[in-house]
């Protein structure tokens, strides 16, 4: 999950949403037991920290990845998946 900063456009647009500018997050790679994060960072064969970037620009319900994006969807566009009913922006 990604926090947006309240400085983002929005097309206003809920089905096919487009916001600007794009979206880039950095950080090191994590790693996971059990799909909990250890505490510990993936590290490369002297020891660094690994680092992970996940940029992304959201353009008409399309998440466009860039290339600088440091995991399997770097280039690609993604459509953004249906929400479930259970979600609400109602406060229930």
């Amino acid at each position: 999950m990604h926090i947006l900063p309240n400085t983002w456009a929005f097309n206003g647009d809920l089905e096919n949403p487009t916001f600007t500018p794009s979206f880039k997050h950095s950080g090191m790679r994590r790693l996971f037991a059990n799909h909990k994060w250890t505490g510990e960072w993936i590290r490369d064969t002297s020891g660094k920290p690994i680092p992970f970037i996940c940029h992304y620009i959201l353009t008409a319900g399309v998440l466009n990845f860039c290339m600088d994006s440091t995991h399997a969807l770097a280039g690609k566009p993604v459509p953004l998946p249906k929400l479930p009913n259970t979600l609400s922006d109602d406060g229930k």
